[in-house]
């Protein structure tokens, strides 16, 4: 903050009387620790991108287990949901992800 005491506490003679006010810098907001990412990001099945994670998560509720059913089945960039997908016990959680190769 490079001030002391005496220059920021109004207490110690220091402080504003003219309503300017600095505010002290806070610090970075750390992400939250061991977040799952669906990774490769943007992944989808080999049936196009209508049935990406969120489909296996949405569907899995539905259809009593999307992901134990189906979630090794339609491979795409060579990946399955049951890898990509964190609703599937897939995904990342050290922070590193890659991108899904973009149609052509």
């Amino acid at each position: 903050f490079n001030t002391t005491a005496n220059q920021t506490c109004c207490a110690c003679g220091g402080g504003t009387t003219d309503g300017t006010v600095t505010l002290s810098p806070t610090p970075a907001p750390t992400p939250p620790q061991n977040e799952c990412i669906d990774n490769p990001v943007g992944w989808y099945d080999i049936d196009g991108p209508d049935y990406n994670c969120t489909w296996y998560a949405d569907y899995s509720i539905y259809y009593n287990g999307t992901c134990g059913q189906v979630g090794d089945n339609y491979e795409n960039f060579n990946t399955t949901a049951n890898q990509a997908c964190c609703a599937c016990g897939g995904g990342t959680t050290d922070g590193t992800v890659t991108l899904s190769p973009t149609p052509a």
